[in-house]
């Protein structure tokens, strides 16, 4: 892996995908939910993007939560 970017939209992780496309690189992307950083109680939702040199191989028998 060479990095890993967490943004706040989907809109944010679409435009770093197709720049990692630009680059020949690979990504896995998957969102999440954390705990809201000001009340502590909501959930907030933030983007995980994880670029890779290459594309990141599939395990076709694993299971998606």
């Amino acid at each position: 892996m060479l990095t890993t970017q967490i943004v706040d939209s989907a809109a944010e992780a679409i435009e770093a995908v197709q720049a990692a496309d630009v680059l020949d690189l690979g990504v896995r992307v998957y969102n999440r939910l954390v705990p809201d950083s000001e009340d502590g109680e909501s959930l907030d939702e933030e983007w995980v993007i994880e670029v890779y040199s290459n594309a990141p191989a599939v395990d076709p028998d694993e299971d998606e939560d």
